[in-house]
């Protein structure tokens, strides 16, 4: 329990992590990006019916090649090639090691949750290229797809999700989950809160 930093000192310590997590997210994008891509690959593909036929990467931003047809000049089709940066959606994991490094959690722990974080923010790549291909493009293209009536709908919700909660909201709840500080605190509020409430 002696290792355990008292709230104040867990706050500053999580500050002084966060700019090398930062960097460390940062300079392993590309990498990181390589194996988000090949997770979010068959979650694409389980709601377009396997339209994406390959992915590609340039730098740290992911290209979707789909046999997808659209006409960025008319009468000269294409095929459509979703890209994403898929560092709008990967921030959280710095935030996460900041966290983890500044409780000094265990090693498995910290391996383990950022594993988690994968899933989820592969899902927020995959729900961008569903967007780009279910909504943002056109009824045409979401009708070649397959994603008209609830599959636009599930797309929908599953992008806000991905953009907006995941990224900041995952982080958080795994450091918690595991976090001897925040179940202690959390405890004893809730001893606090029982002796002081009339009975």
């Amino acid at each position: 329990m002696a290792n355990i930093p008292s709230l104040g000192r867990f706050v500053r310590r999580t500050f002084l992590w966060l700019p090398p997590c930062l960097a460390v997210w940062y300079f392993s994008a590309p990498y990181h990006a390589a194996i988000i891509g090949h997770i979010a690959l068959p979650m694409v593909n389980l709601l377009t019916s396997g339209k994406v036929t390959a992915l590609e990467q340039s730098g740290v931003d992911l290209v979707f090649v789909t046999s997808l047809v659209v006409y960025p000049v008319p009468e000269r089709p294409a095929l459509l090639l979703p890209e994403v940066n898929p560092l709008i959606y990967t921030y959280g994991l710095a935030f996460f090691l900041a966290l983890m490094l500044a409780e000094q959690a265990k090693v498995w722990k910290i391996l383990a949750g950022a594993a988690i974080l994968v899933f989820f923010q592969s899902w927020g790549v995959a729900f961008d290229v569903l967007a780009q291909i279910g909504v943002r493009l056109g009824p045409e293209v979401a009708a070649q797809a397959g994603l008209s009536g609830w599959r636009a709908e599930l797309i929908t919700l599953g992008y806000q999700l991905g953009a907006l909660i995941f990224p900041s909201l995952i982080p958080v709840v795994l450091w918690a989950g595991g976090s001897r500080l925040f179940n202690d605190s959390f405890s004893s509020a809730a001893r606090e809160h029982h002796t002081t409430s009339p009975h």
